[in-house]
C-alpha cells in the first residue's frame, strides 16, 4: 500500500515502512514498526536519493526526518482505521 502524506511517499517494506520525500532534498527513511503496527520503534535515514553531494545542514535534516516521521505516524493511523 502506497500513499503520499505531507510530501512523502509512504510504502510498506516487509515489517518496515519506507518514506521518501518527493521534493528536493530527496531523502529516504526506513522506519522499524512495532509488531502491533501502532508505533515507530526506530528510524534509519538513507542517503539523499539521486542527488549530488549532501550539503543539507543538520537542523534541516532533523526537520525533514521529523516531517517524515509524522507522515509515517499518519500512515499507520490510516492503516489502523482502514482508510
Amino acid at each position: 500500500m502506497k500513499r503520499v502524506i505531507n510530501g512523502c511517499e509512504i510504502d510498506w517494506s516487509s515489517e518496515r515502512v519506507f518514506a521518501e520525500r518527493q521534493n528536493p532534498p530527496k531523502y529516504g527513511y526506513l522506519f522499524d514498526i512495532s509488531a502491533n503496527r501502532k508505533r515507530i520503534v526506530k528510524c534509519v535515514q538513507l542517503a539523499a536519493i539521486g542527488e549530488g553531494p549532501d550539503t543539507t545542514d543538520s537542523e534541516t535534516r532533523s526537520r525533514l526526518e521529523r516531517d517524515a516521521r509524522q507522515a509515517v505516524e499518519e500512515f499507520l493511523r490510516q492503516e489502523r482505521e482502514g482508510k
